[in-house]
This record gives structure tokens, sequence and C-alpha cells, in this order.
């Protein structure tokens, strides 16, 4: 088997703890609209692109509303959030430093690269990254294959070379579809929303734990 020489992360859930953000923001833009969304129906949602998720929910709850206008406006929602209380997942830090010494370190995202900036320059996150893929980058966002196929292009590495942490089913498509290897990481979801992973993991101390034994099983091939 082939040795881990690059670890790939997503970044909302993974890096970040911001999904239950992302949720109180969707919900205050979908009100503002008269729109009484349901935690369910984001659930699918979870992974995708800014644009895509709006045309979706907008679908779905036949609204009127301009996309244009409905991605301005939750933005500035978002953000309002953001700035408030954005935060790193528990361990995501201490076990980046270690990592990060060992095999190269990749980011990829269905933000918009505008985003991504304005996060580290307004929040207490930093971008901790030389290689990273957005939503500006690719021509297919997740769960496409592309944003994937493209970081491993840019690390120079190979997908079967490289271990993708994701914590939604539309981003573990996208990285088993281009190859990698995979950690479902449960923040938010349970192994059920998982199926497809090679592996799950529900905290760094787990993650950590995993690396390890893959890394040594592949050396013992």
């Amino acid at each position: 088997m082939a040795p881990i020489e690059a670890i790939v992360f997503d970044f909302d859930g993974v890096i970040v703890d911001s999904e239950p953000l992302y949720e109180k923001a969707e919900k205050e833009l979908f009100a503002s609209y008269g729109v009484d969304i349901k935690t369910e129906d984001l659930k699918d949602t979870k992974g995708l692109s800014e644009k895509a998720y709006l045309s979706i929910i907008r679908d779905r709850y036949k609204m009127t509303a301009p996309l244009e206008e409905m991605k301005l406006r939750g933005r500035a929602i978002l953000k309002k959030y953001f700035a408030a209380e954005l935060n790193y997942i528990p361990g995501f830090l201490e076990f980046f430093n270690i990592i990060s010494t060992q095999v190269k370190t990749g980011l990829a995202t269905s933000s918009t690269r505008n985003l991504m900036n304005w996060i580290f320059d307004n929040t207490q996150v930093r971008n901790h990254f030389r290689w990273s893929v957005t939503a500006d980058d690719v021509l297919h966002t997740k769960p496409h294959p592309e944003p994937y196929r493209k970081i491993c292009h840019l690390m120079d590495v190979k997908p079967e070379n490289t271990m993708v942490i994701e914590d939604s089913a539309n981003g573990l498509k996208s990285a088993i579809a281009a190859g990698a290897i995979t950690i479902g990481f449960l923040s938010g979801s349970s192994q059920d929303d998982f199926p497809d992973t090679d592996y799950r993991a529900s905290d760094y101390q787990q993650v950590e734990a995993l690396i390890v034994a893959i890394i040594e099983q592949k050396k013992d091939k």
C-alpha cells in the first residue's frame, strides 16, 4: 500500500466550528423572506457551495427573491456571526502543528476565496496552508471530485497517497471520487451519515490515533 504523503482538510466543521453559525445565519436569512426553514432541510446542502445550497433551498421553498440579493444578504448575516463567534474545532491546532511537520497539508473548501480571506482578516482564525482550493478555483464544486483532484495536483501528490478529513456527505463523495483515503469527521453527524468513508473519527485525538495506525499498517505491508 502507498504511504500517506499529504493530508487535506475541509474547512467548515473540520478546522472551524462554523456549522452552528451557518445554521443560525441561514435561518435568519430565510426568515427575512418569511420562510421558517427546518433544520433537516439544511442537512443535504452541507458541504455545497453558496450558489448550490441557496438554489436548492430557494427552489424547495418556492422563493422568488433574486439569487444575488439572497447571496449578499446571507453573507452579511454570516459575517456578523463569524466575527463574534467563529473559533477552531477543539484539537485542530494541536494536531495540525504535529502533522504539518511530517506531511504536506492542504485545504479544500466550498467557500469562496473572498470569504476565506475575510475570515483570516476579521476573526481569530488564520490561514495555515500553503496550498488551498476554494469554490472560485474550480468549475465544479463538491460533491464533484474536481476540488480534491486539483488540490492533489497543486501539492504534487497522488490522491491515493492523500488523506482527506471531511465532515459532510457531499465532501466525502468528492474525496472518494477523486481516489483519496477518507476520514469522516463526526462533528454534528452520525456514523450512518458516512456509509462509504474509509474511516470515522469523533475528535482530533481519534484522527491522530487513526493516522498513526494507518501509517504503521502501511509500513508493515
